[in-house]
């Protein structure tokens, strides 16, 4: 009876016959999941940052193979197959041509897998600070960055190989800048003693000294007077947090609450000052 099945559509469609072909087209789709499968617990257990983006390239290379030897099985697509790999190098051309932004995004996103110049959830800037954020995918075609705003943003991988990036998840420092001004009339030392108490109020500010600098009584948060400008005095205060993320929000937050501890206090912030000076002509 298997014979009888087997002879079925072998002269026309079948090159080992209808029962021998449904069972090497069950033995490659079964060896391409035990394939992918065991790929995949290696990737697991290796804890690649990158894990979603190697299994899709895994994916996309095992089921292509596995198509390929399924559809050779069958007479007609075993000639255009054959002919196919004839003027393989002809269509890797054309199609180079044709692809080549797309094909070198996938090359670049392999290269960013290999090397991890960053992970998945790292703190990243692009060509200096244009674009900041956290990595959240990264696909064959782009690294998706996800900002502050909860916006994301999707960078080539080629653009993202070649570009300026400041890891900072790669960094201890969790140090947050706070640029302000003040009047050269205003009191500094009564500024500064302002905007230390609003930072060491605020949830998100961490105490990041050890036994001896708290014993030593050393600050936390270091202002310092970093510019003597047209219109006033440039302080710049140092402020730590637990994440940037945080340190984002926070900084968000202590300029309003600054502000008003300034307007309630006298502290003035500049503004520029012209004093118009008439001449009068001598009659």
């Amino acid at each position: 009876m298997i014979d009888s099945i087997n002879a079925f559509g072998r002269e026309d469609f079948f090159t080992y016959g209808l029962f021998n072909s449904i069972l090497m087209i069950l033995l490659f789709l079964g060896i391409a999941y035990i394939l992918r499968r065991m790929i995949q617990r290696y990737v697991k257990r290796k804890q690649f940052s990158n894990e979603a983006f190697i299994m899709r390239m895994v994916r996309i290379v095992i089921y292509t193979l596995a198509s390929y030897a399924c559809l050779s099985l069958f007479k007609p697509f075993d000639s255009i197959l054959g002919k196919l790999w004839g003027s393989a190098g002809i269509l890797a051309v054309v199609f180079g041509l044709a692809a080549q932004e797309s094909l070198g995004n996938m090359v670049n996103g392999i290269l960013i897998s290999t090397f991890k110049p960053f992970h998945i959830g790292d703190l990243v800037k692009v060509d200096n600070g244009e674009y900041e954020g956290y990595v959240v995918d990264i696909s064959l075609r782009h690294t998706v960055i996800q900002t502050y705003e909860n916006t994301r943003i999707l960078i080539p991988n080629s653009v993202m190989n070649k570009a300026v990036l400041e890891n900072i998840s790669l960094s201890s420092s969790n140090a947050n800048f706070l640029f302000l001004q003040i009047s050269y009339e205003s009191d500094l030392d009564k500024a500064m003693q302002i905007i230390r108490e609003e930072a060491e109020k605020h949830p998100h500010y961490m105490d990041i000294r050890n036994a001896e600098e708290i014993a030593a009584d050393m600050p936390n948060i270091v202002i310092r007077v970093i510019d003597f400008m047209d219109s006033g005095i440039q302080l710049r205060a140092t402020i730590p947090s637990r994440s940037k993320a945080e340190g984002f929000a926070m900084l968000s937050d202590l300029r309003i609450s600054i502000k008003k501890r300034f307007d309630a206090e006298g502290i003035e912030f500049p503004y520029p000052h012209r004093t118009i000076v008439y001449k009068k002509e001598e009659i």
